[in-house]
Parts: C-alpha cells; structure tokens; sequence
C-alpha cells in the first residue's frame, strides 16, 4: 500500500514541476516580449534621429561648407555601424533563443513519444502544441528582424553611395569654381589683331 502511494505522491510532484515550468516560460516570454519593446523604442529613436539629420543635411547642404559636411557624413556613417552592431548582436540572440526553445521542445516530443514524458498524454500534447505556436512566433519575429537586417543593409548601400555621389559632386563644383584666366588672354590678343588689320 505504501508502494502505490508513493508513486501517487512522485505523479503530483511531476505534476508540479511541469507547471512551475510553464510559469517560467510564461515569465521568461513576458521578459522577453518587454526587451522586445523598449529595443524596438531605441531603434525608433535613432530612426528619428538619422531623419533629422538627413532632412537637415538636405535643408543646409548649399549653405554648409566642406568640413561641416565631410564631419556630417563621417558621423553618419558611424552611426550606421553601431545600428549593425546593435542589429546583429539583436539577430544572434534571437537565434540562440529560438534554438533553445527548438532544442527543448524536440527533447519534449522525443520523451512523449517514447512515453518517458512526464506528463499525461492530454498535458503534454497541449504543451507541445502551445511550445509549437511559441516556436512558429519566434521563427516569425526572426524572419521580421532579417527583412529589417535586410532593409537596414539596404538603406545603408544606398546612403553610403549618396556620399559617394555628393562627394563627388562636391570635389566638380569646386574644381569649377577655380578662376581660369587661360580662355580671357586669346581673345583679347584676336580682337587687337583684327583692329590693326
């Protein structure tokens, strides 16, 4: 008799132990969903910033001179460096989330199936399932963060060869601006010629 109890007690203690579990995937994904949050603010706010910047740069480009404008863009550029650093230490972590979730729910699957689970047949498929839908929302937040990795390399390409471009322009307009006195000396020289003849 004290045999069957026994086991009845380590069936509720397994019991326990799987919904403690479950509160801490549901505390570990609130934290999660909170980091989620306030990263996405600091990313809007660089965002803001680097609009700023850019519509200020477009509204003082001609009244601006050529070391404001060279220390503009180099400020710029590093800017740009720093959201992919943010960007990719923001991607692997996700990566080594979502592979921890997978590793877990795979070793899940692997006992249920087995019948080593510890929990019933009815417990358990509702946690792979829910562990499934956590999964599917994790590979759709990473499949989000490399369309903005995507964008961002994108937008970066396209920034760096608007300074190209402009630098380039910069370095005709002042060789334009350069006094040429070569073209003015001939003429004068035909027209005192064609007087005398």
């Amino acid at each position: 008799m004290d045999c069957l109890s026994g086991k009845k007690k380590s069936k509720q203690s397994e019991k326990g132990s799987s919904r403690a579990d479950r509160e801490d995937w549901k505390q570990e994904r609130k934290k999660l969903k909170e980091e989620v949050r306030r990263l996405r603010k600091v990313v809007e706010e660089k965002d803001e910033r680097v609009r700023v910047m850019e519509i200020r740069s477009k509204l003082g480009a001609e009244s601006e001179k050529r070391d404001e404008f060279l220390g503009t863009t180099g400020f710029l550029v590093e800017q740009m460096r720093e959201e992919r650093v943010w960007r990719d230490e923001a991607v692997d972590k996700w990566k080594k989330l979502y592979l921890a979730i997978k590793a877990e729910l795979d070793d899940l699957i692997q006992k249920a199936n087995h019948g080593d689970g510890l929990y019933g047949r009815e417990e358990g498929e509702e946690l792979i399932e829910e562990l499934k839908m956590e999964v599917k929302a994790k590979e759709g937040c990473i499949d989000d963060l490399k369309s903005q990795l995507a964008s961002a390399k994108k937008e970066e390409y396209n920034r760096a060869r608007e300074v190209d471009i402009l630098r380039q322009s910069l370095k005709i307009m002042s060789s334009r601006k350069a006094p040429s006195f070569g073209p003015s000396k001939p003429k004068l020289e035909l027209v005192k010629q064609a007087t005398k003849a």
